[in-house]
């Protein structure tokens, strides 16, 4: 049912009782709104066959309580009571209600509303709890209640409106005292209801430019970009619904009026064609939208920030021991995402106060912020809204400067655990929050890698391909994530360097389709007892641990095995579920049961440093090799950006190997391809099924010699 249908369900006088004062708190919306768009609203409680006392109307910050008041004050000629900026407590309300009215109109307004012959509108409670404190906002809360149960007429006569979580002690009161009342909630806009909304919003950005109404003057371009925005946004929460509209999670986000407040700024454009591309948005690329996304949540956290700032400073502490100079570190974004994270994981973390906060005001701000918190936009009772603004306040708060290293160790290690349930969001926002300002690569902690990877891994689809390379560029290590979707556009790639002098890495559940090299130290396993290998994974790293208890691997008979080779290899009592073939490791140490049945040695011969070199070019040119699969008869191919970014990256040595092997002929380049000549690579007299299983023949000892030599031009 819609707002207005609730409305002709009470009742109002045919005139306005009239004001003698607005200063205290009461004021009747006198102003029509003739671009209000009337909401949908739920039954969330109802206390039929009874006749409800009144009617509670919740919505998350930010849907537009205050407007949804003025609308049905308007339509029932009611006033409205604001607790916006009133200090609430015991009496209120009767207090309010006589200074507004002045006696005589006072005491018949109060007679209509004992007999339900008018109706009361309570607004702003959530804020009035923020700067009055618990103890006056329960007393004002027992004082509304013994109002209402003095109602007797045969429908409700006070109407209040809230965020879902400030009328938690409401409703604890209410049913205490077994007060009667129906509970209705504010539903985001509808596609049609959000069309019109956003229509006029654009209108609002192009009046205040000064600009021509454009959207009204070629409607067709501006509906196609729009639904096209549409589409976008609601990609980044359900990419396989076509009727995006009918799915809650996505009405819930693009129905939400400040997602679409900061839409209108992206369509008060110029020329709507030029939204197709990559300075608007576009589907194409497949992570755009989250740059829009990102923007969108931002805009949000500052809204809550000024809406908090506003009624704190308001409170008497704040006025007897603050300045204005305070206002940009209270409650910053930042901070908001730390609380968050504590108030909804349970993380433990380290929160710290403001800097430069008086020492006078610490208390009471903990306190406002606290209140202020449980009606976060963010939430939905004890949870998050919706996993969009859980992974954006998860990526924002380890990236934030002002996170301590150990809050952020507490995240990472929260992320890592078998408890956290991943979602592509935490990956892109990551990207997004990170990014440099060629905006081509993004920086995080090497810790970060493989919640990255299980971030991207939560995308892929049964027949999509996580493309992994990580490798060492200094002191420092570079991420490259890419998703194949095989004749469909794939994703990426996208790039991540690490903080200078993090060169450690955990993967915690499983790998797949993995080049990782030349990695000080890398760990597999997190707290689940198994890992899991799948097909295509090398790993080359000087310390390998494993600190799980059970080795699973999955590789079909044509995919390339896993190849771990490492200085150090380190595990307790580990169960290894493999065939050998299928699993191998080099190590310069001999390994015991049960790894001994897959370790394998290849003896170059030569220098010790020589030795390692060869090896270490061999194990790069099977890995190139590999990558190249069947064209057409006579060759193989690979994407230039696949093998130049993912399986090449920052790693000189494999550079150098396919130098050579274009110096040799067995690879070209044509157009965006690199072509593999098998008649030209079968001359060097080793197969790729010799490389798959590492074969050790002395032809293959001919090419590394040859590769050494080619490094040391």
């Amino acid at each position: 049912m819609l707002l207005s249908d609730l409305c002709r369900s009470l009742r109002g006088p045919i005139d306005w009782y009239g004001l003698q004062s607005d200063q205290y708190g009461v004021r009747e919306s006198k102003q029509e709104n003739p671009s209000y768009e009337v909401p949908e609203v739920r039954e969330v409680r109802t206390c039929e066959p009874l006749t409800p006392s009144l009617i509670l109307i919740t919505a998350p910050a930010a849907v537009g309580k205050s407007t949804a008041a003025d609308f049905m004050s308007n339509f029932l000629k009611c006033p409205i009571l604001d607790l916006s900026f009133l200090q609430v407590g015991d009496g209120t309300l009767e207090g309010a209600l006589a200074k507004s009215f002045g006696i005589r109109k006072n005491a018949e307004f109060s007679e209509s509303l004992m007999e339900s012959q008018a109706t009361l509108i309570v607004d702003a409670l959530d804020e009035a709890e923020v700067r009055s404190g618990q103890a006056n906002f329960r007393a004002f809360v027992r004082g509304l209640a013994d109002t209402a149960s003095q109602v007797s007429g045969d429908r409700a006569a006070i109407v209040i409106f809230s965020r879902a979580e400030s009328s938690r002690l409401l409703q604890e009161v209410f049913d205490e005292r077994r007060l009667q009342y129906a509970h209705f909630e504010i539903r985001p806009f509808g596609k049609e209801q959000a069309q019109r909304y956003l229509e006029r919003r654009v209108s609002d950005v192009y009046r205040t430019r000064g600009k021509e109404f454009l959207h009204l003057r070629h409607a067709g371009p501006f509906a196609e970009a729009r639904n096209i925005l549409f589409r976008v946004l609601a990609s980044a929460i359900d990419s396989k619904v076509d009727d995006f509209w009918s799915e809650s999670d996505v009405r819930d986000f693009l129905g939400y009026a400040p997602v679409l407040d900061v839409a209108a700024e992206y369509l008060a454009v110029d020329n709507f064609a030029t939204l197709g591309s990559p300075i608007g948005f576009s589907q194409g690329s497949g992570f755009d939208q989250w740059g829009l996304v990102a923007t969108v949540i931002d805009q949000l956290l500052l809204r809550e920030q000024s809406k908090f700032v506003t009624q704190f400073m308001l409170m008497n502490i704040f006025q007897q021991h603050g300045n204005p100079s305070l206002h940009p570190i209270l409650y910053s974004p930042e901070e908001q995402c730390a609380r968050l994270l504590d108030y909804v994981e349970n993380m433990s973390l380290p929160l710290e106060l403001p800097a430069g906060l008086p020492i006078a005001l610490r208390e009471g701000y903990e306190t406002a912020a606290d209140t202020q918190l449980s009606n976060h936009p963010f939430l939905r009772g004890d949870g998050w809204f919706n996993v969009i603004f859980r992974d954006y306040v998860t990526a924002r708060a380890q990236r934030a400067p002002q996170t301590s290293e150990t809050a952020a160790k507490t995240i990472r290690r929260n992320l890592l655990s078998s408890g956290w349930k991943h979602s592509p969001m935490y990956a892109f926002f990551s990207h997004a929050l990170g990014k440099d300002s060629s905006g081509r690569s993004s920086s995080c902690h090497s810790e970060d890698v493989g919640a990255l990877y299980e971030s991207f891994k939560s995308i892929c689809e049964t027949d999509d391909q996580l493309l992994t390379a990580v490798g060492r560029v200094a002191s420092r290590l570079v991420a490259t994530f890419s998703i194949d979707r095989g004749n469909e556009e794939s994703v990426g790639p996208l790039h991540f360097f690490t903080h200078e002098g993090t060169t450690s890495v955990t993967f915690p559940r499983e790998l797949s389709y993995a080049n990782i090299w030349e990695i000080p130290e890398v760990i597999l396993g997190g707290d689940q007892s198994s890992f899991k290998f799948g097909p295509g994974v090398y790993i080359s790293s000087a310390d390998l641990l494993f600190s799980s208890s059970e080795i699973q691997v999955y590789v079909g008979s044509e995919e390339t095995p896993v190849l771990l080779t490492a200085k150090t290899l380190t595990s307790d009592s580990l169960k290894i579920q493999a065939d050998a073939p299928k699993f191998m490791v080099l190590c310069e140490e001999e390994l015991s049961f049960p790894w001994s049945k897959y370790q394998r040695r290849i003896d170059l011969g030569g220098l010790a440093a020589d030795s390692r070199e060869k090896r270490a070019l061999y194990l790069e040119l099977r890995r190139i090799v590999l990558r190249f699969k069947d064209a057409k008869d006579g060759e193989a191919a690979v994407y230039q950006p696949f093998m130049d970014n993912l399986v090449i990256g920052g790693n000189e040595r494999a550079r150098k190997v396919l130098d050579y092997l274009q110096e040799i002929g067995c690879v070209s380049l044509f157009r965006s391809m690199y072509l593999l000549d098998f008649a030209k690579f079968a001359a060097l007299g080793i197969s790729r099924s010799q490389l798959r299983d590492l074969e050790m023949t002395n032809s293959a000892m001919m090419v590394s010699v040859d590769l050494l030599k080619f490094s040391k031009k």
